[in-house]
Protein backbone atom coordinates (compact mmCIF):
# COMPACT_ATOMS: atom_id res chain seq x y z
CA UNK A 1 0.00 0.00 0.00
CA UNK A 2 3.04 2.28 0.12
CA UNK A 3 1.49 5.11 2.13
CA UNK A 4 3.86 5.01 5.08
CA UNK A 5 6.73 6.51 3.12
CA UNK A 6 4.68 9.40 1.73
CA UNK A 7 5.22 12.84 3.16
CA UNK A 8 3.01 15.89 3.44
CA UNK A 9 3.89 19.46 4.12
CA UNK A 10 2.11 20.75 7.21
CA UNK A 11 2.86 24.12 8.76
CA UNK A 12 6.22 24.41 7.02
CA UNK A 13 7.54 21.03 8.12
CA UNK A 14 7.30 17.57 6.63
CA UNK A 15 5.28 14.94 8.46
CA UNK A 16 4.87 11.32 7.61
CA UNK A 17 1.42 10.29 6.54
CA UNK A 18 0.37 7.25 8.48
CA UNK A 19 -1.07 4.17 6.88
CA UNK A 20 -4.83 4.01 7.52
CA UNK A 21 -6.06 1.55 10.12
CA UNK A 22 -7.02 -1.78 8.66
CA UNK A 23 -10.70 -2.27 8.09
CA UNK A 24 -13.03 -5.11 7.18
CA UNK A 25 -15.69 -4.83 4.50
CA UNK A 26 -19.06 -6.19 5.70
CA UNK A 27 -19.13 -8.62 2.75
CA UNK A 28 -16.26 -10.56 1.18
CA UNK A 29 -15.04 -8.65 -1.89
CA UNK A 30 -12.51 -9.43 -4.58
CA UNK A 31 -9.47 -7.35 -5.50
CA UNK A 32 -11.31 -6.24 -8.68
CA UNK A 33 -14.32 -5.03 -6.63
CA UNK A 34 -12.01 -3.12 -4.28
CA UNK A 35 -10.29 -1.50 -7.24
CA UNK A 36 -13.66 -0.54 -8.71
CA UNK A 37 -14.75 0.98 -5.37
CA UNK A 38 -11.55 3.05 -5.28
CA UNK A 39 -12.03 4.21 -8.87
CA UNK A 40 -15.62 5.25 -8.09
CA UNK A 41 -14.37 7.20 -5.11
CA UNK A 42 -11.71 9.07 -7.06
CA UNK A 43 -14.14 9.76 -9.90
CA UNK A 44 -16.57 11.41 -7.48
CA UNK A 45 -13.94 13.20 -5.36
CA UNK A 46 -14.09 16.40 -7.51
CA UNK A 47 -17.79 16.73 -6.60
CA UNK A 48 -16.79 16.94 -2.95
CA UNK A 49 -14.13 19.62 -3.32
CA UNK A 50 -11.22 17.57 -4.64
CA UNK A 51 -9.42 18.22 -7.90
CA UNK A 52 -9.64 15.56 -10.61
CA UNK A 53 -6.20 14.50 -11.76
CA UNK A 54 -4.52 15.82 -8.63
CA UNK A 55 -3.62 13.11 -6.18
CA UNK A 56 -5.23 13.75 -2.82
CA UNK A 57 -3.19 11.71 -0.36
CA UNK A 58 -2.19 8.12 -0.86
CA UNK A 59 -3.22 6.48 -4.12
CA UNK A 60 -4.17 3.33 -2.25
CA UNK A 61 -6.41 4.93 0.35
CA UNK A 62 -9.70 3.20 0.94
CA UNK A 63 -12.63 4.49 -1.05
CA UNK A 64 -15.41 4.18 1.48
CA UNK A 65 -15.72 4.41 5.21
CA UNK A 66 -15.93 1.13 7.07
CA UNK A 67 -19.34 -0.47 6.77
CA UNK A 68 -20.51 1.66 3.82
CA UNK A 69 -21.26 -0.54 0.82
CA UNK A 70 -20.17 0.50 -2.65
CA UNK A 71 -22.93 1.60 -5.00
CA UNK A 72 -21.68 -0.86 -7.61
CA UNK A 73 -22.01 -3.68 -5.08
CA UNK A 74 -25.47 -2.46 -4.11
CA UNK A 75 -26.73 -1.97 -7.63
CA UNK A 76 -26.38 -5.70 -8.31
CA UNK A 77 -29.61 -6.23 -6.36
CA UNK A 78 -31.47 -3.61 -8.39
CA UNK A 79 -32.69 -6.13 -11.01
CA UNK A 80 -34.10 -8.56 -8.46
CA UNK A 81 -37.86 -8.82 -8.16
CA UNK A 82 -39.22 -7.44 -4.93
CA UNK A 83 -41.37 -9.61 -2.68
CA UNK A 84 -43.50 -9.23 0.41
CA UNK A 85 -41.69 -9.80 3.73
CA UNK A 86 -42.18 -13.08 5.52
CA UNK A 87 -45.14 -13.34 7.83
CA UNK A 88 -44.54 -11.72 11.20
CA UNK A 89 -46.35 -11.53 14.53
CA UNK A 90 -46.81 -8.45 16.71
CA UNK A 91 -46.08 -9.04 20.44
CA UNK A 92 -49.81 -8.67 21.17
CA UNK A 93 -52.78 -8.78 18.78
CA UNK A 94 -53.47 -5.34 17.29
CA UNK A 95 -56.40 -3.85 15.43
CA UNK A 96 -56.36 -2.41 11.92
CA UNK A 97 -56.68 1.11 13.44
CA UNK A 98 -53.61 0.56 15.67
CA UNK A 99 -51.59 -0.79 12.72
CA UNK A 100 -52.63 2.18 10.57
CA UNK A 101 -51.57 4.57 13.35
CA UNK A 102 -48.15 2.86 13.65
CA UNK A 103 -47.67 3.13 9.89
CA UNK A 104 -48.67 6.79 9.78
CA UNK A 105 -46.27 7.62 12.62
CA UNK A 106 -43.46 5.86 10.78
CA UNK A 107 -44.08 7.61 7.45
CA UNK A 108 -44.47 10.99 9.18
CA UNK A 109 -41.12 10.69 10.99
CA UNK A 110 -39.01 8.67 8.50
CA UNK A 111 -37.78 11.62 6.36
CA UNK A 112 -36.38 13.30 9.48
CA UNK A 113 -33.81 10.51 9.83
CA UNK A 114 -32.11 11.35 6.53
CA UNK A 115 -32.41 10.59 2.87
CA UNK A 116 -34.53 12.29 0.24
CA UNK A 117 -38.24 12.92 0.67
CA UNK A 118 -38.83 11.75 -2.92
CA UNK A 119 -37.29 8.35 -2.11
CA UNK A 120 -39.36 8.04 1.08
CA UNK A 121 -42.48 8.88 -0.95
CA UNK A 122 -41.61 6.23 -3.55
CA UNK A 123 -40.95 3.66 -0.83
CA UNK A 124 -44.31 4.45 0.77
CA UNK A 125 -46.13 4.16 -2.55
CA UNK A 126 -44.43 0.82 -3.25
CA UNK A 127 -45.10 -0.47 0.28
CA UNK A 128 -48.80 0.41 0.03
CA UNK A 129 -49.20 -1.01 -3.48
CA UNK A 130 -50.88 -4.43 -3.64
CA UNK A 131 -49.61 -5.21 -7.15
CA UNK A 132 -45.94 -6.20 -6.81
CA UNK A 133 -45.14 -5.49 -10.47
CA UNK A 134 -46.40 -1.92 -10.08
CA UNK A 135 -44.46 -1.59 -6.81
CA UNK A 136 -41.34 -2.81 -8.68
CA UNK A 137 -41.90 -0.15 -11.35
CA UNK A 138 -42.24 2.57 -8.70
CA UNK A 139 -38.98 1.47 -7.04
CA UNK A 140 -37.04 1.30 -10.31
CA UNK A 141 -38.32 4.64 -11.63
CA UNK A 142 -37.32 6.37 -8.39
CA UNK A 143 -33.77 5.01 -8.66
CA UNK A 144 -34.04 3.02 -5.44
CA UNK A 145 -31.39 0.35 -4.98
CA UNK A 146 -32.98 -2.65 -3.29
CA UNK A 147 -30.60 -4.36 -0.86
CA UNK A 148 -33.15 -6.80 0.60
CA UNK A 149 -35.82 -7.95 -1.85
CA UNK A 150 -38.51 -7.51 0.82
CA UNK A 151 -37.71 -3.72 0.83
CA UNK A 152 -36.60 -3.72 4.48
CA UNK A 153 -33.23 -2.21 3.44
CA UNK A 154 -32.82 0.05 0.40
CA UNK A 155 -30.40 2.76 -0.73
CA UNK A 156 -30.65 5.74 -3.01
CA UNK A 157 -28.13 6.41 -5.77
CA UNK A 158 -25.99 8.54 -3.43
CA UNK A 159 -25.74 5.74 -0.88
CA UNK A 160 -28.23 6.93 1.75
CA UNK A 161 -29.76 4.01 3.60
CA UNK A 162 -33.51 3.54 4.03
CA UNK A 163 -34.75 0.94 6.52
CA UNK A 164 -38.41 -0.05 6.52
CA UNK A 165 -39.98 -2.00 9.39
CA UNK A 166 -42.06 -5.05 8.46
CA UNK A 167 -45.22 -3.48 9.85
CA UNK A 168 -45.31 -0.94 7.00
CA UNK A 169 -44.79 -3.68 4.41
CA UNK A 170 -47.12 -6.46 5.59
CA UNK A 171 -49.96 -7.00 8.04
CA UNK A 172 -49.07 -9.07 11.13
CA UNK A 173 -50.41 -12.62 11.39
CA UNK A 174 -52.22 -11.70 14.63
CA UNK A 175 -54.13 -8.70 13.24
CA UNK A 176 -57.55 -8.46 14.85
CA UNK A 177 -60.01 -8.78 11.98
CA UNK A 178 -63.32 -6.96 12.43
CA UNK A 179 -66.42 -7.83 10.44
Amino acid sequence: MGCSSSTAKAEGRKEKIRRPKSWKHPQPISRAELTQMREEFWDTAPHYGGKKGRQMGCSSSTAKAEGTPSLSLLSRGRKEKIRRPKSWKHPQPISRAELTQMREEFWDTAPHYGGKKEIWDALRAAAEEEDLSLAQTIIESAGVIVHNTDLTICYDEKGSKYELPKYVLRDPSNLIRTK
